[in-house]
Formats: C-alpha cells, sequence, structure tokens
C-alpha cells in the first residue's frame, strides 16, 4: 500500500530479482515531503537499486548507496532505508536498517516481535556501518513494513494512531493473506483518522509465508 499525502511523496517500496531465486526488499522514507522528497526518492532507489543489484550484503548496499548519495546529492534531505534479502531455499532474511521503522515479525505461533539493529539515516554522515542482521522466516509466518505515516496518522482531535493499535492490528490480522493483512491494517488507520487527510505518505508492505 502507497499513499502520498501530496501529489507526489517521498515514500518508495521496492522489490528486486536478484541471483539464485532471491529477492532485495526494500522500503525507504525521505525526511520531507513534496517534489523536494520525490526528487530524492527517485535518486535514492536508482542508487539503491543499482549497488543492490551488484551486492548480496544488505549492509554493504546501504553503506555503499550512502557513499553515492553523499558524493552526488546537494541536498540537505536524508532518507531512511530499511533493505532486506529474502532467500527461499535456506529460508533466510538477511537484512540492514538505516534509521528506518522497525519492521515486525509475525510467526505461525503467535509470537510478534519487532526486528532488532538500526543504523544512521541515508545521506546524513559518511561513512555508515548499519548492522546486519538475519532470521528465519518459517511455514505461516508474516512480516510487516511501513513508514511513520501510518504511526503518526491523526484523528480529529489530533491523536496520533501510535504503534500499539498498529502491532495491535498487525497481530490480530497475521493469520490472514498478505493483502488482506493490508487491508486490515490499513482499515483500522482509516477508522482511527476518520476521514483526515494524511500529513505524511503511507506505506505499508507485507510479505506473507504461505502454511506448508
Amino acid at each position: 500500500y502507497w499513499q502520498a499525502a501530496r501529489q507526489v511523496g517521498g515514500d518508495f517500496y521496492d522489490f528486486l530479482p536478484l541471483d539464485d531465486d532471491k529477492w532485495g526488499i526494500a522500503i525507504a522514507d525521505v525526511a520531507d515531503k513534496g517534489v523536494p522528497a520525490a526528487l530524492f526518492m527517485a535518486l535514492s532507489r536508482t542508487i539503491l537499486r543499482a549497488v543492490a543489484f551488484s551486492h548480496n550484503d544488505p549492509a554493504y548496499v546501504l553503506s555503499r548507496a550512502n557513499e553515492i548519495i553523499a558524493r552526488e546529492a546537494r541536498s540537505d534531505l536524508f532518507v531512511t532505508v530499511f533493505y532486506g534479502i529474502w532467500d527461499p531455499a535456506t529460508e533466510r532474511f538477511t537484512y540492514a536498517n538505516a534509521g528506518h521503522n522497525l519492521p515486525m515479525h509475525a510467526r505461525a505461533n503467535g509470537d510478534l516481535a519487532s526486528l532488532s539493529g538500526s543504523g544512521m539515516a541515508i545521506g546524513v554522515i559518511e561513512p555508515i556501518e548499519p548492522p546486519l542482521r538475519e532470521f528465519f522466516v518459517s511455514s505461516g509466518d508474516a512480516l510487516m513494513l511501513y513508514t511513520d505515516g501510518l504511526v503518526d496518522a491523526l484523528n480529529a482531535e489530533g491523536e496520533e494512531f501510535g504503534m500499539g493499535r498498529l502491532t495491535s492490528a498487525f497481530h490480530a490480522a497475521s493469520p490472514l493473506g498478505a493483502q488482506e493483512i493490508v487491508d486490515t491494517v490499513m482499515g483500522a488507520v482509516r477508522e482511527h483518522t476518520g476521514g483526515e487527510v494524511p500529513f505524511d505518505d503511507q506505506t505499508l508492505v507485507v510479505i506473507k509465508r504461505d502454511a506448508d
């Protein structure tokens, strides 16, 4: 799910088909809105893809993307990025996080946890060394990646949707299919905001491994 707060936005997500049937999965949020954010987003996405297609280390991909952006971009903008590589053959999901909201992992047995490990956002300082992490995605597990536009969504009284509601909505919907989880979580956000116009871009990516 992707919704810009204005005509164009600074959030993006991506799925990259890699060698050996692996998949690169990214979600990112530029710290601005509108045209400046959209332009910086396009640059960041292009650079991230170029590096990711030639390297299978998510931490290196983010570090190298930061190096290029710091050298090429003449801007005071920065972008938070979560980038992971899913390997179906080994069930491993290897990832690195450059300042982005930590994704949530719902296991088929009902356990729920945020992923660990976060480094500096891209475009702030050089160099960066985001930590490399990995976990296993088992049969029936679900993974939720999101931007802070969901957490910060306001109702008419100025109350944020918040991590508590986001966590509860994802946990309740996690036994469902990926699209149904997206629909449930975004339905909870819309119910909370009551039709208020989003002031920030909203992006949600759900990955669900089918039960064997």
